[in-house]
């Protein structure tokens, strides 16, 4: 299983689609910050911290729940159709692993480059409000835990996310159809999220999981939905890929 995920971590490396995404999310987020420091105003509107820039840009009506769910779309149907379409796909299968333990490397690895386009976004921004607004407001290490705390759980839904994509170009396996899929489908998530609303029920969408945890002390209930409906997804989303997988004749 190591070396098998080792393999797959290398092919993220050398996937150049995941770099493309990080210089896209890396670019937007420095513009969004630049955009804000246009008013006059904004900086009276901050929270006490420099951390505000990181909070904000997770809230669900904001900006990364909407605009990363589509770059992670496009690195991983590159990442998996590629495979499908060269043949390497079923090298692992001949070397004797087993298929839940292939897509299992799978769905860590591109969970693995999820997180890498989260933390671009977070670096991004802090390095970038700090050039534009300096350092201001103080924090302790108290603020820096629940600042961990609430990345871990958008480390979560991201993760959901992914295996949503991963899900569907398993089912797919051609790159334009699960590319055209997985975009139009994180832009149908993204309008029935506007929909719904931030009700209990609406918080079956993972993005509306995503403002709620999203601030300093979120409230408890929050994070227990947040935590299981990504745990859902994921669960649910492996199961059928999987299963999928398995079913596949890729001789």
């Amino acid at each position: 299983m190591l070396n098998l995920l080792r393999a797959d971590l290398y092919r993220l490396k050398r996937t150049k689609s995941l770099y493309i995404c990080v210089g896209i999310i890396a670019l937007f987020v420095t513009y969004i910050i630049f955009d804000f420091s246009s008013s006059a105003h904004i900086k009276e509107q901050l929270r006490p911290s420099t951390f505000h820039w990181t909070y904000m840009l997770f809230v669900e009506k904001s900006f990364l729940p909407y605009f990363i769910p589509p770059l992670q779309a496009i690195f991983i149907t590159m990442l998996i159709t590629s495979e499908y379409n060269t043949g390497t796909i079923k090298d692992a299968v001949s070397l004797g692993f087993t298929r839940s333990n292939i897509y299992l490397s799978k769905l860590i690895t591109v969970s693995v480059g999820s997180i890498i386009l989260m933390i671009v976004a977070v670096l991004t921004s802090i390095i970038t409000s700090v050039y534009v607004f300096g350092i201001y407001g103080t924090f302790t290490l108290h603020d820096l835990l629940l600042m961990i705390r609430m990345l871990m759980i958008q480390v979560l839904l991201y993760s959901a996310y992914g295996s949503i994509f991963l899900m569907i170009a398993f089912l797919i396996k051609n790159i334009g159809g699960t590319m055209a899929f997985t975009i139009l489908f994180s832009l149908i998530l993204g309008s029935l999220s506007s929909l719904v609303g931030n009700s209990y029920f609406g918080r079956i969408l993972l993005l509306m999981n995503f403002s709620p945890t999203a601030v300093p002390n979120p409230q408890t209930v929050d994070l227990k939905i947040a935590i299981a409906v990504a745990l859902s997804y994921l669960i649910i989303c492996f199961g059928i890929g999987r299963f999928v997988f398995k079913t596949q004749d890729i001789k």
